[in-house]
């Protein structure tokens, strides 16, 4: 090159002027920061007041009534009214709170400490100054956009499924906390590239920025894809049915069997997918028996001899009769058949089996034997308008019918009778295994409640109750009818709640008279939540409260149902009938105080036990079972059933039954386990909404990011 050529100046490094400006303006670059924290500052102190709020305790009204004035009332807490907004106040204040301290610490740093000696020195430190503070706040607001996102994350659903778009800035807003989060770290980094390759400090800050920032978009990421699996769940399940393995309460029985027992498998040898289901079986429950229960399959063409000797010991088996003989004791004289059409569900169009129902026929069959063929007799309460056992099917009384439930019962091998209080000297009769009173239209009377006293107090026998108690209207649909139970079930350790329970219409529950209802914690100690899974979820209509308090020590009441936390629920003292006009005046929080508005679960149903026990631990089953009540009875009527389908709420009532009787609680019916063929969805049925906007989001997302990247590395 000619040395009379002159030199193209240099460019100044990417933000050279930010450096600058920090250097020679460093008091007024200490205001800017000191101004910010400030305003964050007053963030962190709104959002907090409003995220910590209590509200104002509600009065108490004055009793009027004369019957309640002879008995004090329960001190029971108050349900905890929500603040539907403290989960984005909570981050909200905490994230502004991490603003003010980054800030506050940067300003005081500038404005008490000394400019260093030298331009270059000063030049560095204005570069860590910016990297560190750039790098912080964007961090944050990285981090605090992965959780708003997670947050409001119902918004999503609303957006994409129902087209609601002013959804979207809930959705929008958090997504561009996280890309401007990203572009304030990235663009902080670039001033102190000039000093990277020199100085062992900055380049470790540097590096350090890169990965942090790597590690919480990592982070934002694996959010917004639990997120989506979450809220947009895949359409086909190919996940192992467990098709072969017993139910959890099926061992158990069969593990605590007190005598032994035989299966004889009466069916020919063939490959036949029927035949081989029920031979699987056979040889699981035998294993789960644990040695008490024998196995013997019998060929009706290579076993004619043996064949031919179990039709002349037992003469229910004809000829041609191929299933399962089951014999229990020593001796084999209590037995039971259960043909092989019946050990599978029939799909009455084709004819063709379409699941295997023998696990739960088998054990109820052999859980009869067990108990040495004597039917337990149930009583229901028929003196109040109960739910109905005894009229013709169809005609419901007043209550309402549980003519289905009745049948149910009874294939249970349970003997169910009305029972009718008579004015004078009303008793419960003495062979009641468990008296149900479902439903009474009018409170029972003195009597009647005393008879149930003495019955539920007996020394020896120890009564077994089951209460379904829904909320049904008082006269002119003002208030809501007393069962007359109140004063007997709280000496049980249970306040049956006297306000209606409605919920804020949702996807999941679109009439405000329903509620979501799921098994407490609790219930998985309890025999009933066992028996029909934790991860059972209902809807509930028309429910009202059933609370375990603290009252007699003798008794430990344990919530068994609650309403799922998330859907939001009040109380009424009278039944609603304009959803709109209530909705309306939640904006007022007196309203909400007064209603006992709340996204947290309430208890539905109670199982209620002895004290004490061979647990040394407490908990529902420590003792003997004595009470279930439940705040509805809608679920348990033929109302349910107009389907022709048999409702899993049958199944709660026996297993309560067998809880209460101490026996090994089996559910029948919710053991069917169906044959499924996977197939991919009709076209017609495919979200086109999601297969445009999701790939969409994510397509750009991506872009972006790798844009971005491969901007910073020509940047260095």
């Amino acid at each position: 090159m000619n040395p009379t050529t002159p030199v193209p100046p240099t460019a100044a490094p990417a933000g050279q002027s930010m450096v600058d400006f920090v250097r020679s303006q460093r008091q007024t670059a200490a205001y800017v920061f000191l101004g910010l924290s400030a305003l964050f500052l007053i963030g962190t102190i709104f959002l907090a007041v409003r995220a910590f709020r209590v509200p104002a305790a509600v009065e108490k009204p004055a009793e009027t009534k004369a019957e309640d004035e002879e008995k004090p009332p329960l001190e029971l807490p108050k349900a905890e009214v929500a603040n539907l907004k403290r989960p984005s106040y909570m981050v909200g204040w905490i994230g502004c709170l991490a603003g003010f301290l980054i800030t506050v610490t940067i300003g005081v740093f500038l404005q008490i400490m000394p400019p260093k000696p030298t331009v270059e020195k000063q030049q560095r430190e204005a570069r860590v100054v910016l990297l560190s503070a750039g790098g912080l706040l964007g961090a944050a607001l990285i981090l605090f956009g992965g959780f708003f996102f997670y947050l409001w994350s119902d918004s999503l659903t609303g957006w994409l499924d129902k087209g609601e778009t002013k959804e979207m800035m809930w959705v929008v807003v958090p997504l561009l906390m996280v890309a401007g989060g990203a572009g304030l770290v990235f663009a902080s980094v670039q001033p102190a590239r000039a000093e990277e390759r020199n100085d062992l400090t900055i380049r470790r800050l540097v590096y350090g920025s890169n990965f942090a920032v790597t590690v919480l978009l990592l982070f934002v990421v694996l959010v917004v894809v639990n997120v989506v699996a979450k809220r947009f769940p895949a359409k086909l399940d190919t996940t192992e049915t467990g098709f072969y393995t017993l139910s959890d309460t099926t061992k158990k029985f069969l593990s605590k069997l007190n005598e032994p027992a035989t299966l004889y498998v009466i069916m020919p040898e063939s490959g036949e997918r029927e035949v081989n289901d029920v031979r699987q079986f056979a040889y699981t429950a035998q294993d789960a028996a644990e040695g008490k229960l024998n196995l013997k399959f019998v060929s009706p063409v290579t076993n004619k001899a043996e064949l031919a000797r179990l039709q002349e010991k037992y003469p229910r088996l004809s000829r041609d009769s191929l299933g399962v003989l089951i014999t229990s004791g020593e001796d084999e004289k209590r037995n039971a058949f259960i043909g092989f059409q019946d050990l599978f569900d029939i799909n009455p169009r084709t004819g063709a089996p379409q699941g295997f129902a023998g696990e739960g026929k088998i054990m109820k069959e052999l859980r009869f034997l067990a108990d040495n063929e004597q039917k337990p007799v149930i009583y229901f309460t028929q003196s109040n308008g109960e739910l109905n056992i005894s009229s013709t099917p169809g005609v419901e009384s007043i209550g309402g019918s549980a003519m289905q439930l009745k049948s149910f019962l009874e294939k249970a091998y349970l003997d169910v009778r009305p029972l009718a209080f008579p004015i004078k000297n009303p008793s419960v009769p003495d062979d009641a295994a468990v008296v149900i009173v479902a439903e009474p239209q009018t409170p029972l009377s003195n009597e009647a409640v005393d008879a149930l006293r003495r019955y539920m107090n007996h020394p020896v026998k120890k009564g077994k109750l089951i209460v379904l108690a829904g909320a049904t209207p008082g006269p002119n649909e003002k208030g809501m009818t007393k069962t007359g139970l109140e004063g007997l079930l709280s000496e049980f350790n249970v306040r049956l709640g006297n306000k209606f329970i409605y919920s804020i219409p949702t996807e999941r529950t679109p009439d405000f008279r329903s509620v979501l209802v799921a098994f407490s914690r609790s219930a998985a100690n309890n025999p009933i939540g066992q028996a029909l899974g934790r991860d059972l979820r209902f809807r509930m209509p028309t429910p009202r409260e059933v609370v375990p308090i603290q009252g007699s020590p003798a008794f430990k009441a344990d919530p068994l149902l609650m309403t799922m936390p998330g859907p939001i629920t009040w109380l009424e003292d009278d039944p609603v009938t304009n959803i709109e006009t209530i909705i309306r005046d939640f904006n007022n929080e007196q309203v909400q105080i007064r209603k006992q508005l709340t996204d947290g679960p309430r208890s539905i149903a109670v199982v209620v036990s002895e004290s004490g026990g061979g647990n040394p631990h407490g908990g529902p089953t420590s003792g003997a079972a004595r009470l279930l009540v439940v705040g509805n009875s809608m679920i348990f009527s033929d109302r349910v059933a107009q389907s022709g389908r048999t409702p899993f709420t049958f199944d709660m009532i026996g297993v309560a039954i067998d809880w209460l009787r101490d026996r090994p609680a089996l559910a029948t019916e919710a053991e069917t386990k169906k044959y499924k063929e996977y197939q991919p969805p009709e076209p017609s049925a495919v979200d086109t909404t999601r297969l445009v906007y999701l790939p969409l989001g994510l397509a750009m997302l991506l872009v972006t990011g790798l844009g971005t990247g491969v901007w910073v590395m020509r940047r260095k």
